[in-house]
């Protein structure tokens, strides 16, 4: 579709030094994620049906990975294997990522200030919660603690205390922030109130736009050739068309209309713009976006980074 935006060669996408077993009790979805994740890092994980037999193989084991949602018995006393819970929705608590969507204040600035609140795209929240608790477990990996002779460790990992900690950072709630975190439609209110920001039509589909800065929206004007009504000085100032967009929008819109997704992806590349395409699951693979080995030949996906050795 069009030319990647960073491509590497002879790189790997594996641990080669990962040694490490897994157990895994019971199944939920953010669990199973996080077994996804270990696996593809090279790592052993085989399935138990209660803690207590987990820790009972005879096999050194690294840790146990247990689906909170899905095992009522919890107990970890007389373990001495760290023992790393999932739960799809609150520590303790049966539900959904959506649940945790909700709870965590996320949903209650996702759509426009005249709208119900949104949730984020379905199980975002429980693969979270999975990707954060392998990482948990590869970090044990690293430790030089001879873990006998400590207290064995629980680590609970819970999307709504995930989705918490993300609301936290973005909301400004310590950084002095005069707007807050709420639903304000087009503009990043939480960043000072840019115009634009979100999800805009065009010729062939939709793009999304986030303009955080002066320069944000030049880079956007440029993208467009600078169009005529972007000389009047009253067009020039984001911060100002942020707070009434009524005049802007239908202009903004119309550059928008007259370009397919590819042709802006290509004008955001060459102008620093801060647009990209909305693309679907099969247009994202046959995009060419993503670097050389992240997509296999039968379409899954290998680890989201890449590993480069150098000779010593």
């Amino acid at each position: 579709m069009t030319k990647k935006v960073n491509s590497q060669s002879n790189v790997e996408r594996s641990i080669r030094s990962v040694s490490a077993k897994f157990v895994v009790v019971g199944a939920s979805r953010s669990a199973l994620y996080a077994v996804s994740w270990l696996k593809k890092a090279g790592a052993s994980v085989v399935g138990s049906s209660s803690i207590k037999e987990a820790a009972a193989l005879e096999e050194p084991t690294t840790a146990i990975l247990v689906a909170g949602d899905a095992v009522k018995d919890c107990q970890i006393e007389g373990i001495d294997i760290p023992v790393i819970f999932f739960w799809d929705f609150e520590v303790g608590q049966p539900g959904i990522g959506a649940f945790a969507s909700a709870v965590s204040g996320v949903s209650s600035v996702i759509g426009k200030s005249e709208s119900a609140p949104g949730i984020l795209p379905v199980h975002m929240p429980e693969q979270w919660t999975g990707i954060f608790g392998a990482s948990l477990a590869l970090g044990l990996l690293v430790s030089n603690s001879d873990r006998k002779k400590e207290n064995p460790a629980r680590i609970d990992v819970s999307a709504a205390d995930i989705l918490r900690a993300f609301a936290e950072q973005n909301s400004g709630n310590h950084a002095g922030v005069p707007y807050g975190w709420r639903r304000n439609g087009l503009t990043a209110v939480e960043h000072g109130g840019v115009f634009p920001q979100g999800f805009f039509r065009c010729k062939d589909g939709y793009v999304a736009v986030q303009a955080r800065s002066r320069q944000d929206w030049a880079a956007i004007l440029s993208a467009f050739n600078n169009p005529v009504w972007s000389e009047d000085k009253s067009m020039q100032n984001p911060f100002k068309l942020s707070e009434d967009d009524s005049h802007i929008l239908p202009l903004f819109q119309a550059e928008l209309d007259k370009r397919k997704m590819e042709d802006l992806l290509e004008l955001a590349l060459e102008s620093g713009a801060p647009m990209a395409p909305v693309f679907s699951s099969p247009e994202a693979i046959s995009s060419n976006v993503f670097r050389d080995g992240f997509v296999q030949a039968n379409g899954e996906l290998n680890l989201p980074f890449i590993i480069k050795r150098f000779e010593k």
